[in-house]
């Protein structure tokens, strides 16, 4: 699973930290209509390329939250594990092991570069990228909705992402046990990162693109929006996805 997108507790959802302290690293900027993007010589010959990829998801993740325009992005690209912590860390505070990739703000993703094979393909690292973006969109249509609640900020990003995990591949999902909202919204349980895609997947299918605002929106407002709790939405997702995957 592509453990992307994990949102520092501290400092998201509306601050001005755009850049990070990178004293070690000499960085240059590449302009595209809606991003800048910061990188070091491991993406000299490639961040164009990036960049057009990304750009590529732009209209239609706005258009899925239903956002006309957004300020632009920067996305810092970097060239490994040990430089991507050692900027991020002042900025918000400890991050998970495995985090790749968060955002500081509602225009301001740090991640590590697509071109680190250390670590995955290029192909990973762009869905990387866009995960966070989606995070970043949501962030201008809700300030207050980084990790809050935690299991649909997931969602939506892993969803606009296409970053989808067969279910029937994951043990408790076979066994008919899918995690409870509660469950999912603990930071440490990283069950969120198998089944938001599935989450978002259903609520598209079931009430329409245009629900993805009213829930990001509303912070998370299952009753207000869509009139049902959590404990029925869980039943009515796992019914979505036993029908679709034959579980």
């Amino acid at each position: 699973m592509i453990l992307a997108g994990v949102v520092a507790l501290a400092g998201c959802g509306g601050g001005d930290n755009t850049t990070a302290p990178t004293a070690s690293l000499t960085f240059e900027s590449y302009a595209s209509p809606h991003f800048t993007f910061r990188y070091t010589p491991l993406d000299a010959t490639s961040v164009a390329s990036t960049a057009a990829a990304v750009e590529a998801h732009h209209a239609r993740i706005l258009g899925d939250l239903g956002l006309v325009q957004i300020p632009a992005v920067t996305v810092t690209l970097y060239p490994d594990q040990q430089s991507f912590r050692a900027a991020v860390v002042p900025l918000v505070g400890n991050v998970p092991s495995f985090a790749s990739g968060l955002v500081t703000g509602p225009a301001a993703i740090h991640v590590l570069s697509p071109s680190l094979a250390s670590r995955w393909s290029y192909a990973e690292g762009l869905v990387s990228i866009v995960h966070e973006f989606a995070h970043c969109v949501s962030l201008n249509l809700n300030p207050s909705f980084a990790n809050n609640p935690r299991w649909l900020w997931e969602a939506v990003a892993l969803y606009e992402a296409g970053q989808m995990v067969d279910p029937r591949t994951l043990s408790y999902m076979t066994a008919h046990q899918p995690p409870t909202l509660s469950e999912l919204n603990r930071i440490e349980n990283t069950a969120i990162y198998d089944v938001g895609g599935s989450i978002g997947e259903f609520i598209v299918e079931t009430w329409g693109r245009g629900v993805l605002h009213d829930l990001v929106g509303a912070g998370g407002d299952l009753e207000g929006v869509l009139g049902v709790d959590d404990g029925r939405f869980v039943s009515l997702w796992f019914e979505h996805v036993r029908r679709r995957y034959g579980l």
